[in-house]
């Protein structure tokens, strides 16, 4: 209790949602070089109410928690260092079992990451950077070795015509969804005719932003194989804005006692969620939100595609309430 009364605190005086998506870090590389970027804190909570476990005399209830920090180390107009880290914390209240091997289901899933990101401008405008991030998703984190992560992203900006450009990057993930510890390349193209349009297009994702009224703004994402996102903001007045969105998102966690060490806890959930963004003041952001979370389920193996069924526990659907908060310092 006292692990969440600390990560409450710090999400009611910390823009980022709840992951608003994981990938937000990802979209920093597209914002301009200016050499005056500033730290950012953020937290968030969201509650789900207590549900039934199908084939379980079992209901659960599970709260989220994060809080994150972005600190710009050393920048220039042609060069930036800058340190994140994540806290991130389901708890969960149950008296389910992991049915195959009848253990109990983990009270707490934890997720500490700390990284470093670089940009740097070359000649003829072109961008070159990347990033290291380690992590420990586990119910006991830093445990071992078996119980942490590592992600790293190395990335190629060409400019194209006018705003648009070219981009390429390498992905190496050891808790990726999908091919774990394969290094994945990718290549896009970043189309921006205007301030109101920009998409990014290309394998294996997709972005677009759209800004179709002067106070109406939509956005999609997608990401193999179950990471989406689409949501629309709407501006009230200069300090309130209204927002719904659809998410599919899902976490891996390694589980300390599990029988293989390349197993992991899959969470996969989608949500609808709608709710009011406040500009309290300038540079703090308040986001009070609820919705519906719906297709919750959790399972033990190394893939979706071969072992979903295993270890697997469904959670009844139902709603969710969610506090968020944001500054720039």
């Amino acid at each position: 209790m006292k692990k969440i009364m600390i990560l409450a605190c710090l999400s009611l005086v910390l823009p980022l949602p709840l992951s608003a998506f994981a990938q937000d870090g990802f979209f920093r590389i597209f914002e301009p070089m200016t050499g005056n970027r500033e730290i950012s804190l953020s937290g968030s909570s969201s509650l789900n109410s207590r549900e039934r476990v199908k084939d379980q005399d079992a209901g659960l209830e599970d709260s989220r928690w994060e809080a994150s920090i972005f600190i710009p180390v050393d920048q220039t107009k042609d060069r930036e260092w800058s340190a994140v880290s994540r806290i991130g914390l389901r708890d969960i209240n149950t008296r389910a079992i992991l049915p195959d091997t009848g253990e109990a289901v983990p009270s707490e899933l934890w997720d500490l990451q700390f990284g470093v990101s670089h940009r740097e401008r070359l000649s003829d405008n072109w961008i070159i950077g990347g990033d290291l991030f380690f992590s420990s998703p586990s119910d006991r984190p830093f445990y071992g070795w078996d119980e942490m992560a590592i992600m790293l992203n190395g990335y190629l900006s060409i400019p194209s015509a006018g705003r648009n450009s070219w981009f390429f990057f390498l992905n190496y993930s050891t808790n990726r969804e999908f091919l774990p510890h394969i290094p994945i390349p990718g290549a896009a193209y970043f189309y921006a005719p205007s301030r109101d349009f920009n998409a990014l297009i290309g394998a294996p994702l997709l972005f677009v932003n759209w800004i179709p009224l002067t106070d109406l703004s939509l956005r999609a994402f997608y990401f193999p194989i179950h990471t989406v996102y689409a949501g629309c903001d709407y501006r009230l007045s200069g300090a309130v804005n209204i927002f719904a969105s659809f998410r599919w998102e899902n976490d891996r966690y390694y589980r300390i006692g599990r029988e293989d060490k390349d197993d992991r806890l899959f969470w996969y959930e989608q949500r609808i969620e709608a709710g009011i963004k406040l500009q309290a003041v300038s540079g703090l952001e308040v986001v009070l939100s609820g919705g519906y979370s719906f297709d919750r389920f959790f399972f033990e193996g190394e893939s979706y595609d071969d072992d979903r069924t295993d270890n697997r526990v469904d959670v009844g659907n139902g709603p969710f309430i969610a506090v968020r908060a944001g500054i720039k310092l």
